[in-house]
Order: structure tokens, then C-alpha cells, then sequence
């Protein structure tokens, strides 16, 4: 669980505000409030996204989460708030 706490990224894959699908460019994600995690990105109006979750482990591998891409259109205005669970 600490590995998680503390190494926990999202790395998106079209849009490279999100690390364009390397792990190495991946986005932290903020364990303040543990067990939510959160973070905060300024992508552009009307921009359809495809991401997914990682951990890297204490050794620098990476596990990434199961499943297809998750995927989300960001708004012309305004935020977009996301829940999702790891997979």
C-alpha cells in the first residue's frame, strides 16, 4: 500500500498533457487526502482523451491498470471531475 501511496501517476495517451503514454512523463498524483487521490489538468476545450492509472513499484517497473483505455471528452467550458477506481 505505501508503494501505491506514494508512487501513484496517470499517464494518458493522446493527449501529452497527461505523459503521452510514457511512464516516465506521467502525471503524480496527489495521496493527500489517502485513500482519494487527486489531481489537476489543464487540457484543452472540446479534446476527447484516452488515459489509464500506473504504479511504479520501488524497484522502476510499472503496473499498469487492467482494462481498456478509459476515455472522456473534456467540456468547451468550464471542469470536468472524474471518480474512477483503479482496475
Amino acid at each position: 500500500m505505501l508503494a501505491e501511496q506514494l508512487l501513484g501517476r496517470l499517464a494518458g495517451g493522446r493527449a501529452q498533457h497527461l505523459g503521452g503514454w510514457n511512464p516516465g512523463q506521467a502525471i503524480a498524483l496527489s495521496s493527500a487526502g489517502y485513500p482519494i487521490w487527486r489531481v489537476a489538468v489543464n487540457l484543452p476545450p472540446d479534446t476527447a482523451v484516452e488515459y489509464k492509472y500506473i504504479k511504479k513499484n520501488p524497484d522502476g517497473s510499472v503496473t499498469w491498470e487492467s482494462g481498456g483505455n478509459r476515455t472522456l471528452t473534456t467540456p468547451s467550458t468550464g471542469t470536468h471531475t472524474g471518480n474512477d477506481t483503479w482496475k
